[in-house]
C-alpha cells in the first residue's frame, strides 16, 4: 500500500522560498486544494492546482512556527515566537481573532469564530484574547483542528499537548506527552483520538474525552514531525527525520507497513481522496521541498 508514488510541481515562488530556507512549517488544506506555508512574520497561501498564491496573511511580528488548516479549508490557526496563537481567514487575508496573546489588529469587527458566532472573550478595550492559559503560545511546534471545528489542539516545546475551545479562546486540557518537544499531533477524523509525534522518536495514540494514553508505537528512529489519519481513522500515516513512512493499524494499534520517504525526510503528510475512484492517496511533502503523492 502506498508503495508507488510520482512527484508533482510546486508553485514556482514556493520552491523558491524553501530553497532560500524561509519556510519554517507547511500545511494541506483538508481537500488538497491549498497549500499554505509560513515563515518570518507572513503566511503564505497557494492554490495546489494552478500554482498562484492566492493569499498573504500578515500580522505576525516574528518567526512563524506552525501553521494548520480548519476542516472548512479557509480558516487557518498560526501560532508565532511572537507569543500570539491566531486564526486567518484565508479567503480575505484577515486576522479573525487571538487565541492567546496579544494583537496589533484594531479591528474587533473580526473577532469572530468559524462559523460566525462572536468571541465572548474578546476584549474591545485592550484588544486581546483573554484566556484561561499560562501557555506560552511561543512554544507551539504544531496544530490540528477537530473535525467539528470547535477545539484546537496543540503541541508544545515542553513536551505536552494542550486542547483549546475556539469559541472562548479557553485552554481545555493539558497533556503531558513526550520527553521533548512535540512535533506532530492530529485529531482522528471522529475526534475520539489523538495522534502525537516528538523529539524522542515516538509515536503516541490518545483517547480524548479521558485523556489516556493507549499505546506507544517506537518504530522510528529519529524525531517524528509529519503525522496524518486516513478519512475513515483506521489507518495512521507518520514520518520525520528517518527515511521511512509508517503505516499504523489503528483499531488493532499495530504496525501495519513500511515505506520508503522520498528524499529520506518527511516535512509534512497528508490523505487525499482521488476524486475518481475515492481511493486514498497519501500526499508527502519531503525536506527538499518536493510533493509526492502516493498510491
Amino acid at each position: 500500500m502506498f508503495n508507488n508514488h510520482h512527484q508533482i510541481e510546486l508553485p514556482p515562488s514556493l520552491k523558491e522560498r524553501l530553497i532560500k530556507k524561509q519556510v519554517t512549517d507547511i500545511s494541506f488544506s483538508p481537500n488538497g486544494c491549498f497549500i499554505a506555508a509560513c515563515g518570518n512574520e507572513r503566511i503564505w497561501v497557494y492554490n495546489s492546482e494552478n500554482g498562484e498564491q492566492s493569499a498573504v496573511l500578515s500580522g505576525h511580528t516574528d518567526r512563524i512556527r506552525a501553521i494548520a488548516f480548519a476542516p472548512d479549508n479557509r480558516i487557518l490557526a498560526s501560532a508565532c515566537d511572537d507569543g500570539t496563537l491566531r486564526l486567518w481567514d484565508t479567503d480575505s487575508s484577515n486576522e479573525i481573532t487571538v487565541l492567546a496573546g496579544e494583537t496589533s489588529s484594531l479591528l474587533s469587527a473580526l473577532a469572530s469564530s468559524p462559523d460566525g458566532v462572536p468571541l465572548t472573550a474578546w476584549n474591545e478595550d485592550t484588544v486581546r484574547m483573554l484566556s484561561n492559559s499560562t501557555a506560552d503560545p511561543s512554544r507551539i511546534r504544531s496544530l490540528s483542528f477537530s473535525s467539528n471545528n470547535k477545539t484546537l489542539l496543540s503541541g508544545g516545546a515542553d513536551g505536552k499537548m494542550r486542547i483549546w475551545e475556539i469559541e472562548s479562546g479557553h485552554q481545555l486540557s493539558t497533556i503531558s506527552a513526550h520527553d521533548g518537544l512535540v512535533l506532530a499531533v492530529s485529531f482522528s477524523p471522529d475526534g475520539r483520538l489523538i495522534a502525537s509525534g516528538g523529539s524522542d522518536s515516538t509515536v503516541r495514540l490518545w483517547e480524548v474525552e479521558s485523556e489516556h494514553l493507549l499505546s506507544t508505537f517506537g518504530a522510528h528512529s529519529d524525531s517524528v514531525n509529519a503525522l496524518a489519519f486516513s478519512a475513515d481513522g483506521s489507518i495512521l500515516a507518520s514520518g520525520g527525520r528517518d527515511p521511512f513512512i509508517r503505516l499504523w493499524n489503528v483499531g488493532e494499534r499495530q504496525l501495519m507497513s513500511s515505506i520508503d520517504a522520498p528524499d529520506g525526510f518527511v516535512w509534512e503528510l497528508d490523505f487525499w481522496s482521488s476524486d475518481e475512484t475515492n481511493e486514498q492517496i497519501l500526499a508527502i511533502f519531503s525536506r527538499d521541498g518536493n510533493l509526492f503523492l502516493g498510491e
